[in-house]
C-alpha cells in the first residue's frame, strides 16, 4: 500500500516539474540545436523550440530544464519533436535526485527509479512503450528486495 503511494507522489512529481511556458528569461542558457531557440522562463521550465513544419505552432525540440523556487533544478531532460525522450532526472528542492525515467515518444520506455533521500535505489520499474513490461522490485534501504513482480504489457505475471 505504501509502495503505491510513493508512485502516485513520484508521478504527480514527474507533472509539476514539467511545465511548458512560452515566455522568456535569459538567466539560464541552454544548448538549442540548430533550427530552434530557447523559450520559457526559469519559474516555468527552460526548453528549445522549433516551429512545427505544417503551421505557425511551435514544438519543444532540444534540452529541457525546469527549477524550484530556490532556484534549484528540478528536473532535466530532453524533447524530441514535442515528446520526452531519452533520460530524464527529477530533483528535490535540495538538489538531490530523487528519480530517474527514460522516455520514448512521452511514454515510460526504458527504467524507471525512484531514490531513497541516501541516494540508493527505492524503485525500478521497467516500461515499454508506456506499458510495465519485465521486472518491478521495491527495495529497502539497505538493497534487499522487499517486493517483487515481473509484468508483461502492462499485467503482472508472476509475484516474489
Amino acid at each position: 500500500m505504501q509502495s503505491k503511494k510513493l508512485m502516485r507522489m513520484f508521478t504527480l512529481g514527474l507533472a509539476l516539474a514539467a511545465p511548458v511556458a512560452f515566455g522568456g528569461d535569459a538567466t539560464a542558457q541552454l544548448t538549442c540545436p540548430e533550427g530552434t531557440k530557447q523559450a520559457g522562463s526559469k519559474a516555468d521550465g527552460l526548453f528549445c523550440r522549433k516551429q512545427e513544419l505544417a503551421g505557425s505552432s511551435f514544438v519543444a525540440h532540444g534540452p529541457y530544464r525546469s527549477f524550484h523556487a530556490n532556484g534549484k533544478k528540478a528536473a532535466v531532460g530532453q524533447y524530441s519533436n514535442g515528446f520526452k525522450t531519452g533520460t530524464w532526472s527529477f530533483y528535490d528542492e535540495a538538489g538531490n535526485e530523487y528519480g530517474k525515467t527514460e522516455f520514448r515518444e512521452n511514454n515510460y520506455h526504458g527504467k524507471r527509479f525512484l531514490y531513497f533521500a541516501s541516494g540508493k535505489p527505492q524503485f525500478i520499474e521497467e516500461y515499454q512503450n508506456g506499458l510495465k513490461n519485465g521486472l518491478v522490485q521495491e527495495l529497502s534501504e539497505d538493497g534487499k528486495v522487499v517486493h517483487q513482480a515481473r509484468f508483461e504489457n502492462g499485467k503482472e505475471v508472476a509475484v516474489k
